[in-house]
């Protein structure tokens, strides 16, 4: 029997969804510590003096331990499992953002962005392949979306409490909100979050058959008496090193690499100094902060839309799309900036197909990796985004230093977009590979290697 295939085809049960509404949870709070920062920007600098500069290393923290923690924390998950490293993130991410709120200086609130932004970049990319192990394959791409639209959602929705907070309490009360929600998902989680059966097939120890029965029972199938046998691909010589820069994948490791990269480095810039730009060219710092919840606002709607979409139309081709639209909605909103009232407009479409584009990748990548070393390939790939995203804020705040508005600045990130498209058009040979009985791009099924 494929077990893999199975759950594949079939139709997703009630335990399966609960697994996938969990991971939106996470990916909502997830989106409102990332984007707290620059909601509460206007603020910080004004009380501390902070300049453009330093502001950028700020907005940048973040990113920088959000890069480290995909690099190094995720693949641990392909070691002990999706759920130990979930709850491992969690705790980082409560220390950091308590940390936040009690901050004394730039200094020490930079250390804190960072120390959260570790646990967020390890469990980002560690939920993705939580949503895509436990999605069937009729459903994957909506079940990315609805999954992806948690971040956006969670950024709005925070945007807005932070709006009130801010203006009532100061800076700190919004990290204090972002530190009590993820204290609280951490004990739910450590009583509801799930092990993936993907990895417990996989991994093949003592404890994997116990464990997939329970899963089993609670989705409705049989206990099994043993595990089904090992694929013939599976050898120990096939390490996870080899399965994402092996001949076969290498070439769209790559693109997957700088595809990702360009789009994110973009998402990240307009995600965290749009607020700023516009709280500064209104003149009013609440406009900042309800330019960052309208572009997140824009957000939900594009991840949903996408995931609706690849019900027919490819991922592929649909991110393609998306990613040469946003190119053109960037320019649209630098030629509307100095109308405010158009501006904000504009940047809920803005965030609409920037936000499409982070759920096409989420969703064409990690089918083209094994169950043995997803978590390790698509952290990477997200790692590699990170750390050239961190580059963006700090170089616009360099940019503005030296004089060059901020429309200007929009004009400039259009063109990353562009050669996201490129890359994410050039997978599709690998892409077209993935149809098996096994999702792995090229590899064959579990039955056929029997």
């Amino acid at each position: 029997m494929d077990l893999k295939a199975a759950f594949k085809d079939a139709p997703m049960t009630s335990f399966q969804v609960r697994a996938v509404v969990i991971c939106l949870i996470l990916i909502m709070i997830d989106g409102f510590d990332v984007l707290v920062m620059s909601f509460a920007a206007p603020t910080v600098s004004r009380e501390w003096g902070i300049e453009p500069v330093l502001l950028g290393y700020l907005l940048s923290a973040g990113l920088f331990g959000m890069a480290f923690g995909s690099i190094f924390l995720t693949p641990v998950a392909d070691k002990i499992g999706r759920r130990p490293l979930t709850l491992i993130c969690l705790v980082i991410i409560s220390a950091g953002m308590l940390w936040s709120v009690f901050s004394w200086d730039t200094t020490s609130l930079l250390a804190s962005r960072v120390l959260a932004g570790v646990g967020i970049g390890g469990m980002i990319a560690n939920l993705s392949v939580i949503v895509a192990e436990y999605s069937n394959r009729k459903r994957a791409g909506l079940a990315m979306g609805v999954y992806a639209a948690g971040y956006p959602i969670g950024a709005t929705v925070g945007g807005f409490l932070s709006g009130f907070l801010i203006a009532e309490f100061g800076w700190r009360s919004a990290f204090a909100l972002g530190a009590g929600m993820t204290v609280l998902m951490l004990v739910v989680c450590f009583f509801t979050l799930p092990e993936s059966f993907e990895y417990l097939i996989e991994k093949r120890d003592e404890k994997s058959l116990p464990q997939l029965n329970r899963i089993l029972g609670r989705m409705g199938h049989a206990p099994l008496t043993e595990l089904p046998p090992a694929p013939v691909q599976d050898a120990a010589s096939e390490t996870v090193v080899k399965e994402v820069f092996g001949a076969r994948v290498l070439s769209q490791t790559v693109l997957m690499w700088f595809g990702y990269a360009f789009l994110i480095a973009s998402f990240y810039f307009a995600n965290t100094w749009t607020p700023k730009l516009l709280a500064e060219a209104s003149g009013d710092p609440q406009t900042g902060v309800t330019a960052g919840v309208l572009v997140s606002l824009g957000g939900i709607v594009g991840s949903l839309g996408f995931g609706l979409l690849t019900s027919w139309i490819n991922p592929r081709t649909l991110n393609v799309i998306g990613l040469l639209a946003s190119a053109v909605m960037y320019v649209v909103f630098a030629s509307s900036f100095n109308q405010v009232g158009l501006a904000l407009v504009v940047g809920i479409f803005l965030g609409m197909l920037t936000n499409s584009g982070v759920v096409g990748y989420y969703t064409i990548v990690p089918p083209i990796y094994t169950a043995k070393a997803r978590a390790s390939g698509f952290g990477w790939m997200i790692g590699v985004g990170r750390l050239v995203s961190i580059i963006a804020p700090i170089v616009v705040g360099y940019l503005l230093a030296g004089g060059l508005q901020p429309q200007n600045i929009f004009y400039l990130f259009a063109i990353p977009l562009v050669l996201s498209a490129v890359c994410s058009f050039l997978l599709g040979p690998a892409l077209r590979k993935r149809d098996g009985r096994d999702a792995a791009a090229g590899r064959p099924s579990v039955a056929a290697a029997r």
